[in-house]
């Protein structure tokens, strides 16, 4: 028993009118000796078949040619660092307001003693951003522990308005573009 391989290759046009190599590769048992005994004849079979097809690229012709690369940038790249890095400190602002807000929370539901400095600290760095809030829900209160619903109002409303904000700059300053850098390369043949 042997194996027969054949190697087909062609290069014909796709419906668009590409160029595609095609290349098919098949092996196939053959029976090389007769059998001495009666048995069903052994077909030859398709052992392994391969085909590949891809973008036909035939070797462009050698000339002479005259590269330039070039840089074009849009007018409102400056613009949009400046909008990046004004909504950059509005974010940063609003998540140290936010994080001294979650440790008012905190220290006011568990009853934090507030003869510490850093709770005295923490209570009147974030009083007035909770002010606008207090009266909208009654706070519960248990011994020393106050569940202060305000400041979680004003946790949620911060974040908003910090949203808001950064969304209107975007469009008062954004513009229609974004400051894309396009690199065009012009080539010359001769």
């Amino acid at each position: 028993m042997s194996y027969r391989r054949e190697e087909e290759q062609a290069v014909y046009r796709d419906p668009a009118g590409v160029p595609v190599e095609r290349r098919a590769v098949a092996e196939e048992r053959v029976v090389d000796e007769p059998v001495a005994y009666e048995a069903a004849p052994v077909r030859n079979e398709v052992v392994r078949e391969r085909v590949v097809e891809q973008p036909y690229v035939a070797a462009a012709p050698m000339r002479d040619e005259v590269v330039s690369d070039r840089v074009v940038e849009d007018e409102s790249i400056d613009r949009f660092s400046t909008l990046d890095l004004v909504s950059r400190v509005i974010w940063f602002l609003t998540g140290l307001l936010i994080v001294g807000l979650v440790f008012r929370f905190i220290m006011k539901a568990t009853g934090a003693n507030t003869g510490s400095s850093f709770v005295r600290f923490i209570y009147n760095s974030t009083a007035a951003f909770v002010a606008p809030f207090r009266g909208i829900f009654t706070d519960s209160v248990s011994g020393n522990n106050v569940l202060e619903v305000s400041t979680i109002v004003a946790i949620v409303v911060w974040a908003l308005v910090a949203f808001f904000v950064t969304w209107l700059l975007g469009i008062l300053l954004g513009g229609p573009s974004r400051g894309v850098r396009e690199y065009r390369r012009d080539v010359r043949r001769y």
